[in-house]
């Protein structure tokens, strides 16, 4: 009698082969999903044996994923898009975070977290850096959030992002301006998405003859509000200041710390997120948008593309971003 296989217990249970293999090693589906898959693998008697599918189809069918710790809205959105397009593939996600040195070590001494993937893909991490520091990622791997010549990538065009909030600030009638940034001190995290919009702001503010001071870039924090006094100085002490803040996050403290001080946006202060997250509409926080669903998709056709046609030409992929006009700006 022939085996079952994980394609019977999808069969049985409806759903992908990438679902079944999460069920399997414990990833996240919906109970109710997990119920059906179980039940077919109970019914069907099938036994798992990764190692034996690896050697028959040269293939384990896992992406690695290598990503920092999750701090925006960003980062899920980005993954649920990339993991659904896998599980219509019929490709699993294994998720490994990078965010200490002692995670870079280990990455780089385990060879089996590489080699039981088919290939990887290293979201919005300091992609120079890794592979200088001795990560061999082989030749199937995407870089998803920045640029590169010789690596498949998928990026925002940051520069032009930042170019568009400055336009707009000048445009709101703004001739103080201020950005709201992070500063990146883990260095295997630190990209240059963040240097590239205040990039394409100052650019457009020097065309338009304004002067932008060093000391109007303000620094917070993803996860605490550490910049509330200097935001509270900036809406106290200037007339109808214009603020950039690189990324949605940092635009809500800017948004609580007005609140408090019953200042208006959009009439007392203009202010510009970054991202353009779920909650931004119910705020009305203009925002620059990037298409989050769109590239985490692009970014799995990619990589499935290098596992499954090797040897085809380097591709980069750039996407646009996109202004959300609303009550702030």
């Amino acid at each position: 009698m022939k085996k079952p296989t994980i394609k019977d217990v999808a069969a049985l249970s409806g759903v992908g082969t990438g679902t079944v293999s999460r069920v399997l090693n414990g990833g996240s589906v919906k109970e109710a999903t997990r119920i059906k898959v179980v039940r077919a693998i109970e019914k069907l008697g099938y036994q798992p044996n990764q190692t034996a599918r690896t050697l028959a189809g040269g293939k384990t069918r896992r992406i690695l994923f290598l990503m920092p710790e999750v701090r925006t809205e960003f980062h899920w959105r980005v993954m649920k898009s990339f993991d659904d397009y896998l599980d219509m593939k019929n490709y699993e996600m294994v998720i490994y975070p990078v965010f200490s040195e002692r995670r870079l070590s280990r990455l780089r001494r385990d060879l089996a977290l590489l080699h039981d993937s088919d290939g990887a893909v290293v979201c919005t991490m300091n992609t120079e850096f890794l592979l200088k520091n001795g990560i061999d990622f082989g030749t199937n791997i995407v870089f998803f959030e920045a640029q590169s010549e010789e690596y498949d990538c998928v990026y925002l065009d940051n520069v032009m992002g930042g170019r568009m909030a400055a336009e707009l600030l000048i445009e709101c009638g703004s001739s103080d301006f201020f950005v709201i940034s992070f500063e990146e001190e883990n260095t295997i995290l630190a990209t240059e998405n963040f240097e590239k919009r205040i990039e394409g702001f100052i650019d457009i503010l020097r065309d338009k003859g304004y002067d932008f001071d060093p000391e109007r870039l303000v620094y917070t924090s993803f996860f605490f509000e550490t910049a509330h006094e200097k935001i509270a100085r900036i809406l106290s002490e200037n007339t109808k200041p214009g603020i950039f803040a690189l990324a949605d996050n940092f635009a809500l403290e800017v948004l609580q710390t007005a609140a408090a001080m019953k200042k208006i946006p959009g009439k007392d202060f203009f202010l510009v997120g970054y991202d353009n997250q779920s909650w931004t509409q119910r705020a009305g926080l203009t925002t620059i948008e990037q298409p989050m669903e769109e590239m985490g998709k692009k970014t799995a056709e990619l990589i499935i593309q290098k596992i499954e046609a090797p040897g085809q030409y380097v591709q980069p992929v750039r996407f646009l971003p996109k202004l959300k006009r609303r009550r702030t700006a």
